[in-house]
């Protein structure tokens, strides 16, 4: 992993000490600065893409470039320590803490309290309470893993999605001390060729996992777990006297050719990749190779060029602020777009993310980890470690009683507000249990009587509460199965006897165990996907499944669709005074992308079955010239595309004679 597996000898440590900054190896004996200046290229990397700056689109690879420097730092310093015998777990922990907490604190603090007054919508609110209550605690990363999917904010909703990569990060560091200890101790306290070879075996696992597991698209494992990115501590932690060694006995001019390699690897990801990009994948293998030439290089020739330009005092400057910097950024971003509704605005995000937020994280800097720093140095170290680790996980608990109370006041106030002044969920959303789970069995109750079902994508899930509540006013039990990004023509024959391995294949069991039921599915309510399977034969393969003589079907063609998330966009504008026009979409326009979803749905209700009927709720949203999500202040979405339960009302009310038909009500 590092120097200590062969036994080598410290890392050189020639390059100038800057004073108030901390030891960058793992000897503790001096400083890199260079170190400092590669984190100076993270995150201007991080904070370009993260503004919008032209040529940054793949600035998020700075967090792979931080955590091979973080690797290289930490992992050394643990085994130095095992070596020389002053390595302890708990002293190791208060450490992380007080370098990690004090600053985050104060911005998680000062991020729970502003939120309440800037967050627009309930759902906003409640995820920003789950991640208040999480966020300390270092496992946001799981949180905003799990919580990926359709209905998934926007990420420039989420102030706090930035500290999934501090989750990632504090995660593995819990675990690698004790993991280091017990092979030191079981290798006859020494690290030697096999530690090395368990350390590669683990780092070639990882990266192979995130390589397999990198989606095209939906939730995305492979970038939010620690095991699929611990191969990137793990390479930096590989950087050791051995390496360094090695490049020494190269040319200067090898050397000086390995660490531009490895600045033009890192610019090369920054620039070629972007948010279509799918990452991390072998793609990161880019920017943390080039990482690791960069350290590796420099720390061989403190004099190369990329080590000079690396260790200009502003650079060095900004390497010592990047931590506050990364932690400021993000929610100032955040909490300027709300009011712009995530519209793009580079010079007010330059102005806030970056000026505004290299500020705070200079404060932040002064005021809270430089005094740390000084009080370690007069103090001799840390004295009572059991102590300070004591104190910071009580902190923590403190901050997040303070912090997840005033995130459930806002949520609670917000949720409030908007049901009174907009009336989302119009006459309620009833849970009647059958809302099918892919892979899960359908119970018994959804299937007594003479069934209905509804089929569809999230924009059916959106609107099946209140569907299943007016199908239950009827004497109907009203059935959802379908997912988020499931096009319904999946379940068509041709489909599932030829294709049972797509994302969408849990959902082919429920369905086969509806048809498959004694009693026959008496009503069918389908609304499409927008995908490309929209076809002729599909069509007419899924709506044949069902007999004519005892099935009725109606075809819901899909309301529009709308740029901006609609409530949010409503609750904004009357927030701040502006027009609500910046909501609304031109018909035609609307009517330009429906055109063949449409003219698809209208042949497959005109088949002959005499058993299905055809509606479009278009008219309800528009007028001649303008659709709007809104009327007065009844909101109708609840995002862009998917309609809130009121608007879903508004459909069922509009259509309650088609509805009442295919229920064999009418």
């Amino acid at each position: 992993m590092s120097a200590g597996f062969a036994a080598a000898p410290p890392l050189p440590t020639r390059t100038r000490v800057v004073p108030g900054s901390e030891p960058a190896t793992g000897t503790g004996s001096g400083y890199l600065s260079f170190v400092d200046g590669l984190r100076a290229v993270s995150i201007l990397a991080v904070v370009g893409c993260h503004v919008g700056l032209p040529g940054f689109s793949g600035g998020y690879v700075g967090v792979d470039v931080f955590f091979v420097i973080s690797g290289f730092l930490i992992i050394n310093q643990i085994e130095d320590g095992l070596r020389t015998g002053r390595f302890s777990i708990v002293m190791f922990y208060a450490r992380r803490g007080l370098r990690i907490l004090p600053p985050f604190l104060v911005m998680y603090l000062a991020v729970a309290l502003i939120a309440p007054f800037v967050l627009p919508t309930p759902d906003i609110s409640y995820e920003f309470l789950l991640s208040a209550l999480i966020a300390p605690a270092m496992f946001t990363n799981v949180l905003f893993w799990l919580r990926q999917g359709y209905f998934d904010i926007s990420a420039s909703e989420k102030p706090f999605l930035h500290t999934w990569t501090l989750s990632v990060e504090e995660q593995f560091y819990l675990v690698i001390p004790i993991v280091l200890v017990l092979l030191f101790r079981l290798r006859h306290r020494r690290f030697d060729r096999v530690t090395a070879a368990i350390a590669a075996s683990a780092g070639l696992l990882s990266l192979a996992g995130a390589i397999t597991q990198t989606p095209s698209e939906g939730p995305n494992a492979a970038f939010y777990l620690t095991h699929w990115r611990m191969w990137e501590f793990i390479a930096g932690g590989f950087i050791g006297a051995p390496l360094v060694e090695a490049a020494q006995r190269r040319p200067r001019l090898a050397t000086e050719a390995m660490g531009l390699a490895g600045l033009v690897c890192i610019a090369v990801a920054v620039v070629s990749f972007d948010a279509r990009t799918p990452y991390p994948s072998w793609r990161a293998l880019l920017p943390v190779a080039g990482a690791v030439l960069t350290i590796v290089a420099a720390t061989a020739g403190p004099r190369i060029l990329t080590a000079r330009l690396l260790a200009l005092p502003g650079m060095v400057g900004i390497g010592l602020v990047s931590y506050a910097w990364y932690l400021w950024h993000w929610p100032i971003l955040s909490f300027m777009r709300f009011s712009r509704l995530g519209q793009e605005w580079l010079l007010g995000d330059l102005l806030g993310g970056g000026l505004l937020g290299l500020a705070l994280a200079y404060a932040s800097y002064v005021v809270v980890e430089r005094p740390i720093r000084r009080w370690k140095r007069s103090s001799g170290g840390i004295r009572h470690p059991g102590r300070i680790f004591a104190g910071c996980l009580a902190s923590g608990v403190a901050a997040t009683v303070i912090g997840a109370s005033s995130a459930l006041g806002g949520h609670l106030w917000i949720t409030s507000f908007v049901a009174s002044t907009y009336s989302p969920d119009g006459r309620g959303d009833p849970h009647s249990g059958c809302r099918v789970r892919p892979r899960s069995d359908i119970p018994s109750q959804c299937l007594a009587g003479q069934p209905a079902v509804l089929l569809g994508d999230s924009r059916a899930a959106a609107m099946f509460g209140s569907f299943a509540r007016s199908f239950d006013d009827l004497g109907r039990t009203l059935t959802y199965v379908g997912r988020a990004g499931c096009d319904p023509l999946y379940l068509a024959p041709a489909e599932r006897q030829t294709n049972r391995r797509h994302r969408c294949a849990d959902l082919l069991a429920p369905f086969e165990k509806l048809l498959s039921a004694p009693t026959h599915i008496a009503s069918v309510v389908v609304t499409p996907g927008w995908t490309a399977m929209n076809s002729a034969e599909r069509w007419s393969g899924l709506l044949s499944q069902f007999d004519p003589s005892s099935t009725r079907i109606l075809l819901l063609a899909p309301p529009p669709h709308f740029a901006n998330a609609s409530l949010d966009c409503v609750v904004l504008s009357d927030r701040y005074g502006v027009s609500r026009d910046r909501c609304t979409r031109q018909r035609s326009e609307v009517e330009g992308e429906r055109a063949a979803l449409v003219g698809m749905l209208e042949n497959a209700a005109d088949n002959g079955f005499g058993n299905i009927r055809y509606v479009d709720p278009m008219d309800l949203f528009c007028d001649a010239e303008v659709c709007r999500p809104f009327r007065g202040n009844q909101v109708f979405y609840h995002d862009g595309g998917h309609l809130s339960t009121q608007g879903a009302d508004l459909v069922f009310d509009a259509f309650e004679k088609d509805f009442r038909w295919v229920a064999w009500k009418e």
